[in-house]
């Protein structure tokens, strides 16, 4: 989408009645309580959908009932420096190996791109085997000091998992997540990640515009 701002890369996911979800979950519903069409003085319109539907965040309550709510996460976890990682090469998952020679542990904002960005939005259908985060990257990232990690699908653990090695070791260790982003049209380096989540209350975490600001933007 062109704004006719240089340097600007929007990586949000579109939601719609069509956004990819997770099999399950509601599908995203919007519609007008009052409408012109109808006689009223103006289209007045409501959303239904799920806060992990399109571009998200998830905070540590999404895996700990005891845990830090949406509202008590500061706000430089989603804005900042951040390294886009060209991992389009992997087949299966993300694992420390994958990252090997990266200079991640010099970023708190860490975007990986797979090719789920490169083929598996295009199918307009959730695809059961994306690119997730094995639990060692996961592991490095946390000895690393990264605050936040985001992946370029609608979740970060393999589909059908049972105990979400990868959610459960970045969240339990206060590295919060981006989920279902698109970076095909991003290369990899460093760019300024400006991403504004909905100021939610004791929710697990919040739906998100997220916008990469390269080296030559201008207005």
């Amino acid at each position: 989408m062109d704004y006719g701002i240089h340097g600007l890369i929007d990586i949000s996911v579109e939601l719609s009645e069509d956004t990819i979800i997770y099999p399950g979950d509601p599908k995203p519903e919007y519609g007008l309580f009052f409408s012109l069409a109808e006689g009223g003085i103006a289209n007045v319109g409501y959303l239904k959908h799920g806060i992990h539907h399109a571009t998200h965040v998830d905070v540590p309550y999404h895996f700990d009932s005891h845990d830090v709510t949406f509202e008590k996460v500061s706000m430089d976890h989603w804005i900042g420096r951040a390294l886009v990682i060209d991992l389009t090469h992997v087949k299966t998952c993300i694992k420390d190996t994958d990252l090997a020679g990266i200079p991640y542990e010099k970023y708190q904002r860490i975007l990986l791109k797979t090719k789920n960005s490169i083929e598996y939005y295009n199918l307009k259908e959730f695809y059961p085997d994306f690119i997730y985060l094995h639990k060692s990257a996961c592991d490095a990232f946390v000895q690393a000091g990264v605050k936040t990690v985001g992946l370029d699908y609608i979740t970060v653990d393999p589909y059908g998992s049972e105990d979400f090695p990868a959610h459960n070791t970045l969240l339990h260790n206060g590295v919060c997540i981006i989920e279902c982003i698109n970076l095909a049209q991003v290369e990899p380096g460093e760019y300024f990640l400006m991403l504004l989540p909905l100021k939610l209350k004791g929710t697990d975490g919040s739906p998100a515009r997220a916008v990469l600001l390269d080296k030559g933007f201008a207005m």
